[in-house]
């Protein structure tokens, strides 16, 4: 059969329908993840695009669709482990381009500069007009940030998963360049570079940063997010005179991080809670019904067991409920467990695990309901996407849930919680006007205001 040709007459419910369970090459599992591209499942093309590169690490088909479905997403760092592979083996135009873009994002002007260059020299000459344009207007931007002042967001690598629309939101007021460092001279590097310094996380990196002696003078900015309160051979370790400005996300952080270094208390404390871009996730009315949302790692801390014992009071009074688990596993005995049980019980059929999800606005379009059996969490991003959706909340009351949401949201028993789901109270107008309080954008106006020093 040509796969091939029902792509280009677009007819991609074919294809699907015919290598949904016949995929067996890296071309199948390619072509399966256009098909599914191309139908607006993006979750299920990624998924098929790097099943095709575990079969084979260098097919240049999936490598190129990842890192243009990366950037579409505006997830530019995971493109660029991708786009670099490309060039190492396919080095054309457009992924020069691609790799321009993400330069671009991370406030490498000349490396975004230097690769648009190369783009136009080999691009055809339909394209050289367009990426001409295009380094005209990188030029502009160039010019523009050398009269602004020079803003490092430090942190180390892995530890990124909060900055980037920080980094999107303060590019029109500052040069901004994303540093995720891996060795000290990286983090000295990114303060030499600096005027003002963000430091992502109280951790080794703000260890070394502020008893680095060229910190000295510079804005310094820190924002300690949760673990680190508890780490007293960080907080003892930072040099805190270099420390212009303390974050942080949560009050009962905050408490615990006073508690374990009490001259924090000296220095300007600021409470801002992580923000929600609105505009990614949409939004429209919705009522209860039987798909309930997990969206999290699989873990000890999200509670998985809890929510097994949820899903089975619910299925006992209609088989139609179904959980959908969409993470990462981090813990096998309790993957396992959790299969064991789920058969046991006669609810393996209703309980599905769909695996990391990189667009969580597609993936939490048809659930009805989300679920949160955590015993530990903050604002959790996953309960305020889906909020923003206007998906009811059904969570667990963990330490300190109450400081972040009303009690009306949260849920002590087994049985509370197929209440929640159950009845037929269920406002998502509510749900969204109670995320817009923490919106990106008032998320950024505290940032901006901390770091002028207002």
């Amino acid at each position: 059969m040509n796969l091939e040709r029902f792509i280009l007459n677009g007819e991609f419910k074919k294809v699907v329908e015919f290598l949904e369970k016949g995929a067996k090459s890296a071309k199948d599992f390619n072509i399966l993840g256009v098909a599914y591209y191309n139908l607006g499942k993006r979750n299920k093309a990624i998924s098929n695009f790097k099943r095709a590169l575990y079969l084979d690490q260098n097919n240049i088909d999936a490598l190129f669709n990842l890192s243009e479905i990366y950037i579409q997403l505006g997830k530019y760092v995971k493109a660029k482990d991708y786009v670099l592979m490309l060039l190492k083996m396919y080095p054309t135009w457009d992924v020069y381009d691609m790799l321009s873009n993400i330069y671009t994002f991370e406030g490498f002007f000349e490396s975004a500069y230097e690769s648009l260059k190369k783009a136009i020299a080999i691009a055809p000459q339909e394209k050289a007009h367009l990426l001409r344009e295009k380094l005209d207007l990188l030029t502009e931007r160039m010019e523009k940030v050398k009269l602004q002042k020079k803003l490092a967001i430090v942190c180390a690598k892995g530890f990124d998963n909060f900055i980037d629309d920080i980094v999107h939101e303060l590019s029109d007021q500052y040069w901004v360049q994303r540093r995720v460092v891996k060795t000290e001279k990286e983090i000295k590097d990114a303060i030499n570079w600096a005027d003002i310094v963000w430091l992502e996380w109280a951790n080794e990196v703000a260890v070394i940063a502020t008893n680095y002696p060229e910190i000295k003078g510079k804005r310094v900015v820190l924002r300690l997010h949760g673990y680190e309160s508890l780490r007293k051979d960080f907080l003892l370790k930072i040099n805190w005179n270099n420390v212009n400005d303390l974050i942080f996300v949560a009050k009962n952080v905050m408490k615990t991080a006073v508690e374990n270094q009490p001259i924090i208390q000296t220095i300007p404390i600021h409470f801002v809670p992580n923000g929600i871009n609105l505009e990614k996730y949409k939004y429209k009315v919705r009522e209860k019904g039987y798909n309930i949302g997990f969206l999290g790692f699989f873990n000890y801390k999200k509670n998985p067991i809890l929510a097994v014992q949820i899903l089975k009071k619910l299925v006992d009074k209609d088989k139609k409920y179904k959980l959908y688990w969409a993470g990462q596993i981090q813990d096998d005995r309790m993957w396992r467990y959790i299969n064991y049980i789920l058969k046991k019980m006669g609810i393996i059929e209703n309980f599905v695990f769909d695996g990391w999800v990189d667009d969580t606005d597609e993936w939490l379009e048809d659930k009805d309901v989300f679920l949160s059996t955590s015993i530990h969490e903050g604002y959790g991003i996953a309960i305020m996407e889906a909020m923003a959706k206007g998906i009811k909340p059904v969570i667990h009351n963990f330490y300190i849930a109450e400081e972040f949401y009303p009690k009306k949201y949260l849920f002590n028993t087994v049985d509370e919680a197929v209440d929640m789901i159950t009845n037929g109270d269920y406002t998502s107008d509510e749900y969204r006007k109670f995320i817009k309080k923490y919106s990106l954008k008032n998320q950024i106006q505290k940032i901006k205001s901390i770091i002028q020093g207002i």
